[in-house]
């Protein structure tokens, strides 16, 4: 693996740590307290860190003819997530214990948000994202070298709501359509990525100590087109999560 690859991966690990620890510890104090003393969290304030499959789906667009460089595959994935406010992280890899085999996944994205409200109250939030969201997906063959790499920055907005069901259940829902450009490695611009996410999480509270738990769902599709055609490709994919909110 290369230079570039290693540096990646070591800030990735250093992103990780300072993020989940400090957050389970927080979460982890809380939970000795007494129950009689337990507090009604705001709308749309829990961390949720959440493991998941995916259901992927990955397929060649362009007009050119790949051959043995075709990447093409349907496939699970396996995915861990860390939603808070503010911030989304997100790492998936895909391979022989996933059930892969052809092919080897890899993606790594981090989005910054802030919903702006347009409605609120104690039992309903509903606001409008402006997001700014950094991917890397790579897509590698395992008989030869071909490989799909590409970094990429989008923006977009679309519609948060965050209810409060009753006082055990909150749902959280977000769906953001996204534009920008794609490149790899190497090179400042390589072409344009349409992007359109939504993901929703069902929180059932106080399950662990003051901490919740999430049941999720993300639907995601992406449409890279990239200048030289063999890069033009569809990715369409069905994530279903399990994890705690803190």
């Amino acid at each position: 693996m290369n230079t570039y690859f290693t540096n990646f991966h070591l800030k990735l690990f250093c992103l990780f740590t300072l993020l989940f620890f400090p957050l389970s510890a927080f979460g982890q104090m809380f939970s000795i307290d007494d129950p009689q003393q337990r507090r009604e969290r705001p709308l749309g304030s829990l961390t949720i860190l959440t493991a998941g499959w995916e259901l992927g789906d990955y397929s060649y667009r362009g007009t050119g003819e790949p051959g043995d460089q075709l990447l093409d595959f349907n496939d699970s994935i396996f995915r861990l997530q860390l939603d808070s406010p503010g911030l989304d992280i997100s790492l998936a890899f895909g391979g022989a214990f996933t059930g892969m085999s052809d092919n080897s996944y890899l993606n790594v994205y981090g989005r910054l948000y802030n919903a702006f409200p347009l409605i609120r109250d104690s039992g309903m939030i509903i606001g409008l994202p402006i997001q700014i969201t950094t991917d890397l997906k790579q897509v590698r063959r395992n008989d030869n070298d071909s490989e799909f790499q590409q970094s990429s920055l989008v923006v977009g907005t679309g519609l948060y709501a965050a209810m409060r069901l009753n006082q055990r259940l909150n749902l959280i829902v977000r769906a953001t359509p996204n534009y920008g450009f794609s490149f790899s490695q190497g090179n400042l611009f390589g072409g344009s990525l349409f992007r359109t996410d939504a993901k929703t999480h069902l929180l059932i509270n106080n399950v662990f100590g003051e901490n919740a738990l999430s049941i999720g769902y993300q639907f995601d599709y992406r449409a890279y087109r990239i200048e030289g055609d063999l890069n033009d490709y569809n990715f369409t994919s069905h994530l279903f999560t399990i994890g705690i909110g803190f």
